[in-house]
């Protein structure tokens, strides 16, 4: 049987991860319908606080490990010595890390369960923290489906784990221990699946770690002031208004979270390629990058569109019937109350930016240029907290999601022009724009068809359907792609 091509692979590993990932995302909704309607609003402010809290430092955990693996890995003969070494490093790294997580946040004027709940989630990061690691190597190898199927796996646990305590009132920081259950379910199953692709072990090469270092740094660097800018409005929140304008902008900037894992998951199992046509100068990075965009811009078009036009029955699907998430408001937008559904629908440009600032970013990290991004992203963080200090006190949550929007797009314009200055890639913008005209008409059929009184997954449903047909009709995905997906190569 002949092998699998390099772009077989990726799409093999794109496709199991959308399987995957549509699976895993509709688990994290369902979860997170159970967990906000069981919270409240207020409680979700402390959710919020608690996860942008300890994310914000478990960065520092991994300080561009992650990428540095991945990237060695693609370009190494010795993967054992590779992966050994790192997965050390980052042991280390991340054991003083969490601790040093839990420990600060003692400092803080928080509640206590806010505190208690910073040191169950700490230790559910470290395992995904560590998790990270195994990722990668499945990752090199084109088996991203097995990282998937163990996520959703871990995913379930929680889902079924929250399920319980919220049906035995168990309280906010017992609901979290679900979180240590799942995680380590994912990690542990990694860790028996990676055996067949790498040897287990701690790595003692001290004279490799300067090398790790000196890749890792740089994309470490930009790593932690991508998530000042990314955490921080949650976190000022916390600090300078209440909880419920936490929990108001926490619910739509959950979603944020979960739609933004869409570019993630392609571009990382596309990474692996990028580098090597990067590293072989090989004349396909060109049209590999095309396909990379069109097929952001035909995933993440209607998805923008989509949830903006739903956004009410998503933000009362999420907190319950009772409409408490998008009656809820401490200001007024444009005259009317901005509750969460308001906040979403400016939220919602963000993950469309950000589709193609990831995009980007990862051809950066592919060219070894990462380096170049450590000034610009150390500028976006102070933008955005700068941001944040003038609008918050004035209009709060608002003020939040447009100092995120306009960072957001700060950043995809800094990083189109960093990654201009080593490779020229010209991009054909006709599937851009066929896609962007299938997505508008999937949007007025949506508008109507939720005028009209269709349940949320049912018109979800149709939209799809409405999106595929015009798809297919005016051709917005080039036929050779398809074609490179179906063909054997060697």
């Amino acid at each position: 049987m002949p092998k699998m091509s390099y772009t077989r692979k990726v799409a093999y590993n794109t496709v199991a991860q959308i399987l995957g990932k549509i699976i895993g995302i509709g688990i994290s909704l369902v979860t997170i319908a159970t967990l906000f309607r069981y919270l409240g609003v207020e409680g979700v402010g402390k959710y919020t606080t608690v996860f942008a809290f300890v994310s914000f430092f478990a960065v520092f955990a991994d300080f561009g490990l992650q990428w540095t693996l991945i990237r060695e890995l693609a370009v190494q003969e010795d993967k054992n010595k590779v992966f050994q070494n790192v997965l050390t490093l980052r042991l280390v790294v991340a054991l003083l890390v969490h601790l040093l997580t839990f420990a600060l946040v003692w400092f803080f004027k928080y509640p206590i369960d806010v505190k208690l709940g910073v040191g169950i989630i700490t230790l559910s990061w470290f395992f995904t923290t560590m998790n990270s690691a195994f990722v990668g190597v499945f990752q090199n190898n084109y088996r991203l489906d097995l990282s998937v199927a163990t996520d959703v796996l871990g995913r379930a646990v929680i889902y079924i784990l929250i399920l319980l305590a919220t049906s035995y009132n168990f309280g906010f920081t017992t609901v979290l221990v679900a979180y240590i259950f799942g995680t380590a379910v994912n990690f542990f199953s990694n860790v028996l699946l990676s055996r067949r692709y790498i040897t287990l072990g701690f790595g003692k090469d001290i004279a490799y770690w300067p090398t790790i270092f000196r890749q890792a740094l740089p994309i470490g660097i930009v790593l932690v002031f991508h998530f000042i800018y990314f955490k921080i409005d949650s976190l000022m929140l916390s600090w300078m208004k209440g909880m419920v304008d936490v929990g108001i902008y926490g619910t739509s900037y959950k979603l944020l979270e979960v739609l933004e894992a869409l570019p993630v998951m392609f571009l990382g199992a596309s990474f692996p390629l990028i580098t090597k046509y990067v590293v072989d100068k090989d004349n396909r990075l060109n049209s590999a990058f095309q396909k990379q965009f069109d097929f952001l811009a035909l995933v993440g078009f209607p998805v923008v569109v989509g949830t903006y036009m739903l956004a009410q029955p998503i933000i009362d699907f999420i907190g319950g019937r009772s409409g408490e998430f998008s009656s809820t408001a401490t200001i007024s937008f444009l005259g009317q109350p901005a509750t969460s559904v308001t906040v979403l629908k400016i939220l919602i440009f963000v993950v469309a930016i950000s589709f193609f600032s990831s995009l980007y970013s990862y051809l950066i990290v592919a060219l070894g240029k990462q380096k170049n991004m450590v000034l610009p992203t150390i500028g976006f963080a102070l933008i955005n907290i700068i941001l944040n200090l003038i609008l918050i006190p004035i209009t709060s949550y608002m003020g939040s999601s447009f100092a995120t929007l306009i960072t957001e797009i700060i950043v995809l314009l800094s990083t189109i022009y960093i990654a201009g200055l080593y490779v020229k890639i010209p991009i054909s913008y006709s599937s851009f724009f066929k896609v962007i005209i299938c997505s508008l008409v999937m949007g007025v059929a949506t508008y109507y068809l939720n005028l009209a009184g269709v349940g949320l997954f049912v018109n979800i449903i149709i939209a799809m359907f409405i999106y595929s047909i015009c798809v297919f009709l005016i051709k917005a995905v080039p036929m050779d792609l398809v074609k490179n997906i179906i063909k054997r190569e060697e």
